[in-house]
């Protein structure tokens, strides 16, 4: 999950080492979600990672859940919105996948963006919140930033964030740049996956 355009299908790629979806440097390219195995294992079970459409108008949808009883219930119920609200569709696109078959969830974060700065990053993650599952945050196109410490920075300040908008919700907070990443991301990514089930 995260805001439109910040690298979602980009990320996918790298992890599934082959191409799927579109990228283009435009909002909601990806208008629906799509799943795909990433990791099966021999006993059969499968780890299938969700490629889905970006947020939106943040502030104004979630002003719209907010308004309502059962938010994430009368947010799904709005089919008119395929064609006459596309952004607003495609976020529940995305909310929809999360919701029905998502373990974990992993909020893909544009880098380059301060996350105070970004007036979608607090309402996106209270969105998390009424999805109640572990999430993970990545920071996403990493490639601009310099040193480390600027990585550690960045991810102290979404951290925090996170801390105050969805408390308990996001377990960690990861660099994973689809280009400049190490394989060494990817094992780290998979145990903070892994930490975030249950045993069984």
């Amino acid at each position: 999950l995260s805001h439109t355009n910040a690298g979602k299908t980009t990320l996918a790629r790298t992890l599934l080492r082959r191409d799927v979806g579109a990228v283009m440097d435009r909002a909601h390219v990806t208008e629906t979600a799509e799943s795909h195995v990433l990791v099966q294992a021999p006993g059969g079970g499968e780890l299938v990672l969700w490629d889905t459409p970006g947020f939106g108008d943040s502030v104004r949808l979630l002003r719209r859940l907010e308004r309502s009883g059962q938010p994430l219930g009368w947010f799904l119920s709005q089919v008119w919105d395929r064609f006459a609200d596309r952004p607003f569709w495609c976020s529940q696109q995305a909310m929809r996948a999360a919701r029905d078959s998502a373990d974990v969830l992993l909020y893909v974060a544009n880098a380059t963006e301060e996350p105070l700065a970004a007036g979608y990053a607090a309402p996106e993650l209270r969105m998390l919140q009424w999805l109640d599952k572990p999430a993970l945050i990545l920071l996403n196109q990493l490639g601009t930033r310099g040193a480390a410490g600027d990585e550690q920075e960045l991810a102290r300040q979404w951290g925090e964030l996170a801390a105050r908008e969805c408390p308990g919700v996001v377990r960690k907070v990861l660099p994973f740049d689809a280009f400049a990443r190490c394989w060494l991301q990817e094992h780290v990514l998979l145990d903070e996956i892994g930490a975030c089930l249950e045993p069984a």
